[in-house]
């Protein structure tokens, strides 16, 4: 779809001057008083888990079982673009890109310290025991794993169809429009939303990548962590994102999406191998059997007898996180998907990284806490200091400890470099009217935007109230996700699957060969 399917052609000027302004307030507020803009975020935050982590709980469970119920339905079979599209990057290209973009440092970042935090403090039953050991596990792999990637998959599920289906803008607002009636204000407050979190979760995401990257420069190399290091490799990392950002999705993207799948590939083996094999596989085995058997209980538990803290501090920050990451990864992945089934494309953005992304905690993080379990490495200090000193703690306890981490930090600044220049990619869709292949120089604008933006807020300690104040805004993308499945519902309801003719000699004769070789059946 060009700009001329769209309605309208151009930039947004508007979205943008509303945006720069609300982003240049926060930076002020920022930069004045970082202490003050923590805590009112991080009272927003606190009111939110607390009196409304229920909603988040039982919403995000309620997706999962629906997509599921999606996949498997005839619904399934309607095809991204028609049922004559092609897709149009391979299966391996495909999923290289929507990993990379999805995941970015996170998995990385989290995957050595979450289980260990678990480990310490676990929610139920005794710290640093045989049973925390366990519990470590299947919360790890249940805060990564369906529930996370249901709300990239269900967003960008709506934006596909929506948009290669129906020829709909690719916005947000497009989805929510058959719902809004005479209130059509809510179509640019929705688009704003989406923005709004790219433009936080890229800053706070590059903040978080140089954070581990600057550890780990000190842990192999020995420079201190300092200012100076921050801001140089905010500079390389932005520089680095805009150029893949301008250069297109088939080139600079996808190119460096498969670079980062082979090196976090290899990775994962040689601290699989390097580490003790035995004790991975069989916590992989154990801990995903424990998170399938009580994947409904952890889904609806709110712990209310008590204060709900680890609640809301673990599972529902964490589904505000990935809400507040839906509007970019969504329309990222749906950017990438034309030509794939419903089907293919819930199995491929749903199913697959659950099980990739427990293996990879299982992987790092096992490892760590055999190594803490057992009193070999004692990761606490590391913990304590900073959460994103444990990776390089335990590549400290494997052979090969100074190749394995600096490839540990290409792997991290590529995964970051995935994630930005996808997310500035699709930010700059949505500031075009939803023009599928935006202006190069708005491009280079917003990246420009979003490096100044962290290197600001990293500088003047700003920085965790960015985080705070863009999960505190996936509450009101959340109530659009919820119009956005009626919305898609009754789409698809009204959807048809499409289905080869059986020529046989008895109807040779009725089927014009010349216009069609398919009958339509409704998709009820």
């Amino acid at each position: 779809m060009d700009s001329s399917s769209t309605g309208k052609k151009g930039i947004d000027q508007i979205m943008l001057i509303v945006i720069s302004i609300v982003i240049g307030a926060l930076v002020v507020w920022g930069i004045i008083t970082p202490k003050g803009l923590e805590a009112a975020t991080s009272a927003a935050l606190a009111f939110i888990t607390s009196n409304l982590g229920w909603f988040f709980l039982i919403v995000i469970f309620l997706f999962v079982i629906a997509m599921i119920i999606i996949m498997f339905s005839k619904w399934g079979k309607i095809r991204l673009g028609g049922q004559d599209e092609k897709p149009e990057f391979s299966t391996m290209a495909w999923f290289a890109m929507l990993f990379a973009a999805a995941m970015g440092i996170g998995l990385v970042f989290w995957g050595v310290s979450e289980p260990l935090c678990h480990y310490f403090s676990p929610p139920i039953g005794e710290a640093a025991s045989d049973g925390a050991v366990g519990i470590a596990l299947r919360y790890s792999f249940f805060h990564w794993g369906l529930s996370a990637w249901v709300v990239y998959a269900f967003v960008g599920m709506c934006l596909g169809y929506f948009a290669y289906n129906l020829k709909r803008p690719f916005l947000i607002s497009s989805v929510i429009e058959p719902l809004v009636g005479k209130h059509r204000w809510l179509m640019p407050v929705a688009d704003f939303t989406a923005i709004f979190a790219i433009f936080l979760g890229v800053a706070t995401s590059l903040g978080l990548g140089v954070m581990q990257v600057a550890e780990g420069l000190n842990s192999v190399f020995g420079f201190p962590v300092s200012n100076l290091i921050y801001g140089v490799l905010v500079i390389v990392f932005t520089g680095c994102f805009i150029i893949s950002a301008v250069t297109g999705i088939k080139r600079g993207i996808l190119y460096l999406s498969n670079t980062n799948l082979i090196l976090a590939g290899f990775l994962l083996v040689a601290v699989f191998v390097l580490g003790n094999p035995r004790f991975v596989m069989n916590a992989l085995t154990t801990g995903l059997g424990e998170m399938l058997q009580n994947f409904i209980p952890m889904s609806t538990w709110t712990n209310y007898l008590n204060d709900g803290a680890w609640v809301g501090g673990w599972t529902v920050f964490y589904w505000a996180w990935w809400i507040a990451w839906a509007p970019f990864v969504g329309g990222f992945i749906a950017r990438i998907s034309r030509g794939r089934t419903i089907k293919e494309f819930i199995m491929g953005s749903l199913i697959v990284p659950t099980l990739i992304c427990a293996t990879w905690m299982c992987v790092w993080g096992g490892n760590a806490l055999y190594l803490q379990h057992y009193g070999i490495f004692d990761f606490k200090p590391m913990l304590d200091a900073s959460t994103a000193s444990p990776m390089f703690g335990l590549l400290q306890n494997l052979p090969g400890t100074t190749l394995l981490s600096v490839i540990a930090m290409f792997v991290i600044a590529i995964f970051f470099i995935t994630s930005a220049d996808s997310a500035t990619f699709v930010n700059a869709m949505y500031c075009s009217y939803g023009n599928e292949n935006p202006k190069t120089w708005l491009r280079v604008v917003l990246g420009c935007l979003e490096g100044g933006l962290a290197l600001i807020l990293l500088l003047s300690g700003g920085l965790t109230a960015l985080q705070t104040a863009s999960i505190v805004g996936a509450l009101p993308f959340l109530l659009f996700m919820i119009a956005m499945f009626f919305s898609i519902t009754r789409a698809l309801n009204n959807d048809v699957v499409v289905e080869p003719t059986a020529v046989t000699e008895s109807n040779m004769g009725s089927i014009d060969l010349d216009k069609t070789d398919v009958t339509v059946q409704p998709a009820d």
